[in-house]
């Protein structure tokens, strides 16, 4: 049974009005379309930030959006925290959202931090009792220690942004939303965002995040969405989504033609993929295994234009999109030499220890900078049985050794 909706965007388009220096009066037009029927002509006529985006994210899943400077991946987050309205579409929240997209904008330069902290606390939905509860714990998480008591005005972006998350994730929010949290302070401080963030997973907080730094995005994120000039190129799982994205970045950098395709397949077409299939002991094809048996994941493919700099890439997951594996060529010390005419690439698994349920497999060959020559998601899918029904992915071999409780062991 899937969680519920936490946040839901339904052809969700924003465009900003561009006004002229001279004002909406500056000619006869503008004098006629004053008031709303001006606000509709400027809105037609203005920039189109986001257009025709659809997203769902659901209690417990964290999205992240990534996407070019300027695609519109702030005016989304802004959306999604009812900091603007959308031009078209629907956009629905539910329950609690905190926004930490300009953390500390909040903030009287005047007073203390511990004062701020009362207030925005205050304004993020706290009671009073509540936010001086909780604030000695905002001031230790914010590492800020004495200059808790001095005014604003004198702290650095640094001190301003762990105050600002301090607050805001104290709140513990239904939905919270992120933009380059962790692209200001220090690594300790960045490490404690990152549990925290980890903590409002566990307790089933709706998470969408904006982040450049895309190992991270990989790391927390199990979904993600990929825009580029305010329209959608892919939603998908985060390792997918990342690697398109780092694919049209090559491709830009190199001057490499663009990778073409649909969602769910892109490359350049310089080398493709013919069959991606999950292979037994006997190298037969299968679509069913058993947990901890032998298999490979087989790769059949054909070199259009011969390469040297090559890699081959294999991604498990879960119908979730959460990850469960993934590696490729380069990861495990193997360096390329020449890829040309037709060939096979085998990843084996001596022992496929996987919890029972259904798995998808992504595959992919491209450049060492992520230039896809072919990326294929969800190419296969397989799926696993076991004696008993352990939760998660992974089922190691195990063993119980009781040593003290009077146990009778399992027969069988």
């Amino acid at each position: 049974m899937s969680a519920p909706t936490a946040v839901r965007l339904a052809g969700v388009s924003k465009r900003y009005p561009l006004l002229t220096r001279r004002g909406r009066l500056h000619s006869l037009k503008g004098a006629l379309l004053r008031g709303e029927l001006w606000r509709l002509q400027q809105e037609r006529e203005g920039f189109l930030a986001l257009s025709g985006v659809d997203l769902e994210v659901r209690q417990g899943e964290t999205v992240a959006v990534v996407g070019p400077n300027g695609s519109g991946k702030s005016t989304l987050l802004k959306l999604v925290a009812g900091i603007l309205r959308p031009t078209l579409g629907r956009v629905e929240v539910n329950g609690r959202v905190t926004a930490l997209i300009e953390l500390g904008a909040g903030f009287h330069p005047e007073i203390s931090g511990r004062d701020n902290a009362i207030v925005n606390g205050m304004m993020l939905g706290l009671s009073r009792t509540e936010i001086m509860r909780r604030l000695p714990e905002i001031v230790e998480f914010s590492g800020i220690g004495e200059f808790i008591d001095q005014p604003v005005k004198t702290y650095s972006s640094g001190m301003y942004v762990r105050l600002g998350f301090s607050v805001a994730v104290t709140v513990e929010p239904d939905v919270l939303v992120v933009d380059e949290i962790l692209a200001v302070g220090d690594e300790v401080f960045a490490h404690r965002c990152l549990d925290r963030i980890a903590r409002l997973q566990r307790r089933g907080a709706a998470i969408l995040l904006v982040s450049h730094d895309l190992g991270l995005v990989e790391q927390l994120a199990h979904h993600g969405l990929y825009l580029r000039q305010g329209k959608p190129v892919l939603v998908g799982p985060a390792a997918a989504v990342v690697s398109r994205y780092r694919s049209d970045v090559a491709s830009e950098e190199t001057g490499a033609q663009v990778a073409g395709g649909n969602a769910r397949r892109w490359g350049n077409g310089a080398v493709s993929l013919d069959g991606v299939d999950l292979v037994d002991a006997a190298g037969r094809p299968v679509r069913l295994l058993s947990s901890g048996e032998a298999a490979a994941i087989r790769i059949a493919y054909t070199v259009r234009q011969p390469q040297e700099d090559f890699v081959f890439g294999v991604a498990i997951h879960r119908e979730d999109g959460s990850n469960v594996f993934g590696t490729n060529t380069e990861l495990d010390g193997w360096r390329p030499e020449r890829l040309a005419g037709s060939g096979e690439m085998s990843l084996e698994f001596p022992r496929l220890e996987l919890a029972p349920g259904q798995y998808l497999v992504d595959a992919a060959v491209h450049s060492r900078a992520g230039l896809a020559y072919d990326y294929a998601c969800e190419v296969t899918s397989f799926t696993v049985s076991a004696p008993v029904g352990w939760p998660g992915c992974y089922a190691p071999r195990h063993q119980w050794q009781p040593r003290g409780p009077a146990m009778s062991p399992p027969t069988g």
